[in-house]
Order: C-alpha cells, then sequence, then structure tokens
C-alpha cells in the first residue's frame, strides 16, 4: 500500500476532509490531494508532523515499504536518528546549566551570610586580637593589638634570618594622639591626617582591615557585578569550621562566630594564624 493510500484512511478514520487535515498541518488542501495521490511525497519535516497528527509511527506511515522517494525515507530514519541525539544534549547541557546555577547561588548566598557576619567585627569596642605570620622559614611576623573605647596600642614584630633578627614597631593612638615607636625607643608624634588612622582604624577596623578582601562586606557585590569566577571558590561547611578555598588562599572560620582561625596563602607559602578576644581589654595605656 502506498504511502497516499495510508494516507486516505487515516485521514478518513479521523472522519476529516482534505481541507481539515491540511489546516491542521497548517498546510494547503492541494498538498493533501497530491500526496493522496502519490502524485509527490512531503518533505521529513510534515511526514513527522503526520505521524503526530494521526499518532502513528513513521515505518507504519510508510507501511515499512521504501517509498518511490527513497532519498525522503532515508532523510527521514537520518533525522529522527539526529533529533534524538540533539534532545539528548540539550537535556544534558540543560542539566549542566542548572546545576551550574545551583552551584552559583548556593555559593554567593553562604558567602553573603558569611560576609554579613564578619562585618560585625568593623564596629567593635572593645577587642585584643594577636596576628601571627608564617612562611617557609617559620615566623615572619606577628602583629598584636589592644583596642577599647578609642584608645588603641598596637605591637608588629617583624622576625628576619629564623628570629635572630627582630625588628618591632609600636603604635599608639587615641582620637588626638599618634605614637610610633621603633626598636631603638625612637619616638615620633604624628597627627592624623600625617598618619591616616582616623578612617581606617576607627573601632574594629585595624582588625577587620587584616582580614582578607574574599570576606569583606561590599566586595561581594562587587565582584558578583564584576563576573567573579564562582568555579574557583569551594566552600566546605562542616560541624565546626567554614573553609572557603580560592586560588590565592585558603580561609578557615570559626564556624560559631565567623572568626578567622588561620588563612593559608596559596602563592606566597604564608599562614596566618589569627587568636581574637572580645571584650576583655580593661583598659590601654597610651605611652
Amino acid at each position: 500500500m502506498s504511502f497516499g493510500n495510508n494516507l486516505v484512511n487515516l485521514r478518513k478514520q479521523k472522519g476529516w476532509s482534505q481541507d481539515e487535515l491540511a489546516d491542521n498541518l497548517n498546510l494547503s488542501r492541494q498538498a493533501i490531494s497530491k500526496w493522496e495521490n502519490d502524485l509527490s511525497m512531503p518533505d521529513v519535516d510534515n511526514v513527522k508532523k503526520i505521524s503526530r497528527v494521526f499518532s502513528v509511527g513513521i515505518d507504519e506511515l510508510l507501511n515499512n515499504e521504501v517509498p518511490k522517494d527513497k532519498a525522503v525515507a532515508l532523510d527521514i530514519k537520518k533525522q529522527d536518528k539526529k533529533d534524538k541525539i540533539m534532545n539528548l544534549v540539550k537535556t544534558i547541557i540543560l542539566a549542566l546549566v542548572i546545576i551550574y546555577l545551583i552551584n552559583v547561588i548556593y555559593k554567593f548566598a553562604s558567602l553573603l551570610v558569611i560576609v554579613n557576619g564578619v562585618s560585625a567585627y568593623q564596629n567593635l569596642n572593645n577587642y585584643h586580637y594577636t596576628i601571627t605570620t608564617y612562611d617557609e622559614n617559620g615566623l615572619a611576623e606577628k602583629e598584636e593589638c589592644w583596642y577599647k573605647d578609642g584608645v588603641s596600642r598596637t605591637e608588629n614584630t617583624i622576625y628576619v634570618d629564623n628570629g635572630s633578627n627582630i625588628n618591632s614597631i609600636y603604635v599608639n593612638y587615641n582620637d588626638e594622639y599618634v605614637c610610633a615607636i621603633d626598636n631603638d625607643n625612637n619616638s615620633m608624634e604624628l597627627s592624623f591626617e600625617e598618619y591616616n588612622l582616623m578612617n581606617n582604624y576607627a573601632h574594629g577596623e585595624q582588625f577587620y582591615s587584616n582580614l582578607p578582601s574574599i570576606i569583606k562586606k561590599g566586595n561581594i557585590g562587587v565582584n558578583l557585578v564584576a563576573c567573579l569566577d564562582f568555579d574557583n571558590i569551594n566552600l566546605n561547611i562542616s560541624e565546626t569550621n567554614i573553609v572557603i578555598e580560592t586560588n590565592e588562599r585558603n580561609i578557615v572560620l570559626n564556624r560559631e562566630n565567623l572568626l578567622p582561625e588561620f588563612i593559608y596563602n596559596n602563592k606566597e607559602s604564608r599562614m596566618v594564624t589569627v587568636d581574637m578576644e572580645i571584650g576583655s581589654v580593661e583598659s590601654v595605656q597610651i605611652k
């Protein structure tokens, strides 16, 4: 049985006229007439349309016979196989995109929570911290700071030659006074304008300024706009710690209070440990 006869039978089973079938296929009645009289064959797309309209397989539609136009039959089978592959590829790509977006949203939301929590330390009024830096040779630098009610004392010590050569600088300041003292006990009083401490080290800003930029308030929004490469940020959250891994550094935060415990600089092979106490300073003496 020819394709034309099959088409006539299927149309009559539906109780349709040639005009009605043409309307369902968005074609002209003349095209339907030519097919039913075997004067021409539909192209691949129209064969698939006819198959869907009558809910029959393409092989059944063609009656498992090679039609007069052999090229059309071969094209139909090739196109069918190609469509299945393309649909599978599209499904896989869509799934990967969805997984990627979920991962980006999760990372961004998690970092936003961390940033908002850490930013609270920008406005501390009473704290003591010790930041110790180690390089491949051992102890390299140590900064210790006491701050209460606008008065601060900072001791910064640099260790050279495995600690045998020590260079220390002490900085004291309050709202009106800044003094730096070096190893030889030489001191120099500076104005805030000269030392630029008024804005940089008010309240908890001195500690906050030492934190990596990835966990500073404002950076997340800026980095998002700048299309921060979230592929290069990994978050590992355990019961006690949050680990932020980037190309440049690994940051370990205490999960309970979001205070950093140590930071490892991958490029410079430097590790920084942080010991922070809040509300522990009774008074700070300016010398």
